[in-house]
């Protein structure tokens, strides 16, 4: 195991007072940029990795409402992109690979006379069940529960709700395997 930096016990104790809640012994690495990190919960053991962004934007700027919720034990790879407007939670033991987009708002069409960046934002949200893994560049969208256990193949777009002990693939991602407790192992699904 690489060796912490002398500054890591200083950081942790410094975002114990700018997080909504900080768990012990989490690292972020250098690179990562947290705007607005009161709306954050960290739990414990939490790794996030470098020129990961993670953006929050309350209605209410002045609120003390939680929007990120991350469980125990995840792991935030790389190049991570996470935009909370609502409400995102990460339970523990999820592990989240590089380059992954996680958002709970996006713009909706409406007049064409206005430019999109003054179009009304649709918000939602987003869950990710426990011990779940979501795999190389896929993108979680808003109004979207992820249930425990899962497995989101790479590059993929879930655009709607994956159920528990799944594995999911493609654009938009859909169920392929799921597992069977009778017979103790992942069962392809037809079609």
């Amino acid at each position: 195991m690489k060796k912490k930096r002398f500054w890591y016990p200083v950081a942790n104790i410094k975002n114990r007072f700018l997080f909504g809640g900080y768990g012990k012994d989490v690292y972020i690495e250098p690179g990562v940029v947290i705007n607005r990190p009161r709306f954050v919960q960290v739990g414990n053991y939490v790794r996030i990795k470098r020129n990961s962004s993670i953006n929050l934007h309350p209605n209410d700027k002045r609120s003390k409402e939680i929007l990120l919720f991350i469980g125990d034990h995840v792991i935030i790879s790389e190049s991570c992109f996470i935009s909370a407007c609502n409400r995102i939670v990460i339970e523990e033991n999820v592990g989240i690979s590089p380059n992954v987009m996680i958002i709970d708002n996006s713009r909706k069409p409406g007049d064409v006379i206005r430019p999109s960046k003054e179009q009304k934002i649709e918000v939602g949200s987003v869950h990710i069940g426990a011990d779940s893994w979501i795999a190389y560049g896929a993108c979680v969208l808003p109004n979207v529960t992820i249930g425990r256990h899962c497995i989101i193949g790479a590059l993929s777009v879930v655009n709607r709700d994956i159920p528990p002990y799944s594995v999911a693939v493609g654009s938009p991602a859909k169920v392929v395997k799921r597992y069977d407790f009778d017979r103790k192992e992942w069962v392809k699904l037809d079609g």
